[in-house]
């Protein structure tokens, strides 16, 4: 058995794992020279079906295979950071879901809130009681405290935090095995993928460029993304198979 937020964690990123698929088949086609024309002249273009209207930038570059390699490159690492983020942000949605299910299936109130205290006004509360079910307040409360532990910023007190209230006993090396692919999502919105030495050392199988200058840069590849998802995957497998094991929710939170 497993929890639906598991199922549903699984199909949302099976849809940035095909965006992946979906570039490195526009690589293929473009390296075997369906996408352009067979001619290369200053009159031809970048790619087929390139249209001045709809696609100006396009139109205006040199159709020859350094352009077409750029493009496709630049299209590739574009996806990969959306596909880092994007899975940081479903991960946590999981987690979230988890929290509340965790709390209609009667988590202990002074585990679920312990240090982190939260307050709601009137307003709130009223319209939550007549726009919800019963459960209303309860995810109220779960959500709240899920903000708080995201709030304060540090991806490893998230996840130890959220082990710990809900007793998961998921080991420490468990998590620290993760927590470097999930941060790798702060570098990119807040860092725009850039690193210190410090992280370089801490992280020397990850490919980095720009090593020379002042700044290094984590280079976005296939050989990163699989690890981030397969760091990840794991870690929510092992989540998943430690709340079905000890009831952390319902029953008609599961299925096969």
């Amino acid at each position: 058995m497993k929890t639906k937020s598991h199922v549903r964690f699984f199909s949302r990123v099976s849809h940035l794992d095909a965006d992946i698929e979906l570039v490195d088949v526009i690589k293929i086609l473009s390296c075997n020279g369906e996408l352009h024309e067979q001619n290369e002249t200053s009159k031809n273009k970048i790619f087929k079906y390139v249209n001045k209207q709809q696609h100006p930038i396009l139109w205006e570059r040199k159709p020859n295979e350094h352009n077409r390699k750029i493009a496709i490159s630049h299209l590739k690492s574009t996806i990969c950071e959306s596909f880092i983020k994007n899975i940081y942000e479903n991960f946590t949605l999981y987690l979230s879901e988890i929290l509340q299910s965790a709390a209609k299936n009667g988590l202990n109130p002074e585990r679920l809130i312990g240090e982190h205290n939260v307050n709601f006004t009137a307003n709130e509360v009223l319209t939550t009681v007549q726009e919800s079910k019963a459960d209303g307040i309860i995810n109220l409360v779960a959500k709240s405290v899920f903000r708080k532990l995201e709030n304060e910023k540090s991806t490893k007190n998230l996840l130890k935090k959220f082990n710990d209230k809900l007793n998961l006993e998921v080991s420490e090396e468990s998590i620290n095995k993760a927590l470097p692919f999930l941060e790798i999502r702060h570098l990119l919105v807040h860092n725009d993928g850039k690193v210190d030495n410090k992280f370089r050392d801490s992280y020397p199988s990850f490919n980095y460029y720009n090593i020379s200058k002042k700044s290094i840069t984590l280079k976005l590849d296939y050989t990163l993304l699989s690890a981030v998802r397969d760091s990840i995957y794991t870690l929510v497998n092992e989540f998943d198979k430690k709340i079905v094991d000890n009831n952390i929710v319902h029953k008609t939170e599961l299925q096969p």
